[in-house]
């Protein structure tokens, strides 16, 4: 694999990518409460992640997948492919999960149907992180997309090219 195929924005959507995928599991993105119940015997509210049943709907969900897909096409590219990926691909994708992942903001989290009395579900500090992530991958596809040249990340020459 070589990371100096990579530009700036391809290397950006690509950590945003990985950090959506690692922040995905922890169970900070909402959390469930009940009142006048207790869930446990230590508190009545309790957290989840993304991927726990019944918390979210499919927006989080389906934004966290093309963050999946930024991160492939980010190491196809680093690999050596020899098809092109086409530069509005990051910003596709970038644009995509932000809007998914706004409007599961927006949304937040829900139950399947009704939400029983006494029951409570608030948005966590994850689900903004995720947002702010997407728009993440949204700034590097639109740095990929003013195409500069692969980055070598510090080793170019500051001496004028020879005449």
């Amino acid at each position: 694999m070589d990371s100096k195929r990579l530009t700036r924005g391809e290397v950006v959507c690509g950590v945003a990518g990985i950090a959506l995928i690692v922040i995905s599991v922890i169970p900070q993105w909402g959390s469930v409460s009940l009142e006048g119940m207790s869930i446990s015997n230590e508190s009545d509210s309790a957290s989840f992640s993304l991927w726990e049943a019944g918390g979210f709907g499919v927006l989080p969900k389906l934004a966290a997948f093309l963050g999946v897909a930024c991160v492939v096409l980010v190491l196809v590219r680093a690999t050596g492919a020899v098809w092109s990926i086409p530069s509005v691909a990051y910003l596709a994708l970038g644009v995509a999960a932000t809007l998914l992942m706004l409007m599961g903001v927006a949304v937040g989290p829900s139950f399947q149907g009704a939400a029983p009395i006494g029951i409570e579900q608030t948005r966590g500090p994850l689900l903004y992180a995720g947002a702010v992530l997407c728009a993440v991958i949204l700034f590097g596809g639109w740095l990929h997309l003013q195409g500069e040249e692969p980055d070598d990340f510090g080793n170019r020459s500051t001496a004028p090219p020879p005449m």
